[in-house]
C-alpha cells in the first residue's frame, strides 16, 4: 500500500493546515488520509518499531508454517495440505514485503513532524468526534 502523496512535506505547519482543510472538506483530501496513515504508524510505535514487528511476525509465522509442513511430510496423503501451506508462506512473504515497502515511503522527518503534533491531531479527532 502506498501513501497518497502531495508536493508539500508534512511539517507541523502543514499538518495544521491539513487538519483545518479536513474540517471543511468532504471527502477529506488525500493529504489528510496520508497524515492519518502516518499517525497510525506513529501511534503503533513508529517506523523502527513497526519494521521490527514485521520481521518478528514474519519469522514466527514462517517457522510455524514450516513446522506444520515438516509434521505433515511424514504423513500419507498430505501433498495438497503441504502445497497450501507453501502457498501461505509465499503470501506471508509478499504481505510482509508490502508492509516493509509501505513503511519505507514514510520519510523520517514526516514521522517526527507527526509525532511532534500528536496533541493537535488528537484534539482534531476529539473535536470531530463531538461534532458528529
Amino acid at each position: 500500500m502506498e501513501l497518497p502523496t502531495s508536493d508539500a512535506a508534512l511539517t507541523p505547519e502543514r499538518i495544521d493546515a491539513v487538519l483545518k482543510t479536513a474540517q471543511v472538506s468532504d471527502p477529506p483530501p488525500a493529504e489528510y488520509c496520508r497524515l492519518l496513515e502516518i499517525y497510525c504508524v506513529v501511534k503503533a510505535g513508529g517506523i523502527a518499531v513497526q519494521q521490527a514487528v514485521v520481521a518478528r511476525l514474519e519469522a514466527q509465522e514462517q517457522a510455524s508454517l514450516a513446522q506444520e509442513i515438516q509434521t505433515l511430510s511424514s504423513q500419507p496423503d498430505t501433498e495438497s495440505q503441504i502445497e497450501s501451506l507453501k502457498q501461505e508462506i509465499q503470501e506471508l512473504q509478499q504481505a510482509m514485503a508490502d508492509r516493509r515497502a509501505y513503511l519505507a515511503t514514510i520519510p523520517p522527518a514526516e514521522e517526527a513532524a507527526v509525532r511532534d503534533c500528536l496533541a493537535a491531531i488528537e484534539a482534531h479527532f476529539q473535536e470531530k468526534g463531538s461534532a458528529e
